[in-house]
């Protein structure tokens, strides 16, 4: 079998291609539940140890259970994939142990590739042969807007060290938004330029080249590819700033306390820190705890300061990504939702109007079509010359997202399918075109 791995910000996927034929995406299971992806995210319980005493790494559906059950009694860990570029984030401590990068990423995989009913194949297919894995077109670009490749060069050898301390030595990676594109070449009957946008949680990706029946032979498609970028924006973006606009007023943003005869705002680095909801656990610390005891009893707003030490104390980062992210979700089906979320003594019943949500994130949306018009830009490629616009991802289903697509390259050109499963599909058809016979 050829093997294609995605390993993503938010979740992750396991695909497997035949010798001929469409590749397949290999199924998880947890409990009587079938999933297509995995949840990338980690939860570490004090009192769950592993036969050499460190504390177990629970991940995907059963870091979620094990998360829900006992709550702020243990650590969660998720967006992974976004620390592999960051040289300052080489290590943490849970709970008296120390894990590197490393070793979370590969908890992650070792889990995935164990939930599956074809563990044993897989694992030793892995063992002993190639797999190849996604990877950003651009893990990080710097203040400028140009690639940063030394961070690139970082995250791309933490991601080959991790997956080879989990027994996968043979390692090719592929950008993702390529992946993307074999998966949308299988349906071809005549040749085409695409421009594939591959929306993941924590970057977007793009890339030119032609795909088709003609190209399918090629074992190195680096001859087909006109042009790749990517930004550091993505569904984590959009998630922060429906929490900036519609929960962190409600949380004593912007609101002010006294102290010392003096008039002083709630600190806003703690509503910086929400947006990024797995970094509440950061700030969960006793002095956070007492700064906000102290400030919610001179408060202009005092139970929303109790809310948002209730949402940090008590470890409801989760909870607020789970609320905020169906909201995203569901607006881009209707025209306004509804977000409802309790901490503490505040109840958030906010309504959201899509209008507005697009008004939020206008910055992410100009920050994304600069990298697609550099892209053009740089390739010397005027959209009329481009045939298919192939937008795969969670965001690919915002409105707003495929306008800027549609305005720029035409509504008949955009096409979609598997947004959320066709890089690992792609990947490993990529597999199987590079290393079949």
């Amino acid at each position: 079998m050829f093997i294609g791995l995605d390993f993503g910000t938010t979740n992750s996927a396991l695909a497997v291609a035949p010798e001929h034929g469409a590749a397949r995406l290999v199924p998880v299971r947890h409990g009587e539940e079938t999933l297509p992806t995995f949840r990338s995210i980690l939860y570490f319980d004090d009192e769950e140890r592993d036969p050499n005493g460190r504390p177990h790494a629970f991940a995907g559906p059963a870091a979620m259970d094990a998360y829900l059950m006992t709550g702020a009694d243990g650590r969660l860990i998720q967006s992974i994939k976004s620390w592999l570029a960051n040289p300052t984030f080489t290590a943490t401590s849970i709970f008296g142990s120390r894990f590197t990068l490393e070793n979370l990423v590969g908890f992650v995989v070792a889990r995935l590739v164990d939930a599956t009913e074809e563990a044993g194949a897989l694992a030793q297919a892995m063992l002993t042969g190639p797999v190849v894995v996604g990877r950003p077109a651009r893990f990080v670009r710097n203040s400028l807007g140009t690639p940063d490749t030394g961070h690139d060069d970082l995250a791309v050898s933490r991601l080959r060290g991790a997956l080879a301390g989990v027994r996968i030595p043979q390692v090719h990676f592929e950008f993702e938004p390529v992946a993307a594109a074999y998966a949308y070449e299988a349906s071809l009957v005549r040749d085409e330029l695409v421009l594939i946008g591959d929306f993941g949680g924590g970057t977007s990706d793009f890339c030119l080249l032609h795909v088709g029946p003609g190209l399918r032979g090629l074992k190195d498609r680096g001859e087909t590819i006109v042009g790749v970028s990517g930004v550091g924006i993505a569904g984590d973006a959009f998630d922060a700033r429906i929490v900036e606009h519609a929960v962190a007023p409600r949380l004593g943003k912007g609101t002010s306390y006294a102290s010392g005869g003096k008039t002083l705002p709630v600190p806003s680095w703690l509503y910086d820190t929400m947006k990024r909801w797995h970094q509440l656990s950061m700030i969960n610390t006793g002095k956070t705890r007492r700064m906000l005891e102290e400030i919610s009893q001179t408060a202009e707003a005092p139970a929303e300061v109790a809310g948002l030490l209730s949402l940090i104390a008590g470890e409801r980062g989760f909870a607020l990504y789970r609320a905020v992210e169906a909201a995203k979700v569901a607006l881009s089906d209707a025209d306004a939702v509804r977000l409802g979320f309790e901490t503490g003594p505040v109840t958030i019943d906010a309504e959201i109007a899509r209008a507005d949500f697009d008004r939020w994130i206008a910055p992410e949306l100009a920050e994304i079509e600069a990298c697609v018009v550099r892209l053009l830009e740089e390739t010397g490629i005027a959209p009329a010359q481009v045939d298919r616009v192939f937008l795969t991802g969670g965001s690919a289903f915002i409105p707003a997202v495929r306008r800027l697509f549609s305005d720029r390259f035409g509504p008949e050109k955009l096409a979609g399918g598997g947004e959320l499963t066709s890089v690992a599909t792609g990947l490993a058809l990529a597999a199987r075109q590079r290393f079949g016979a």
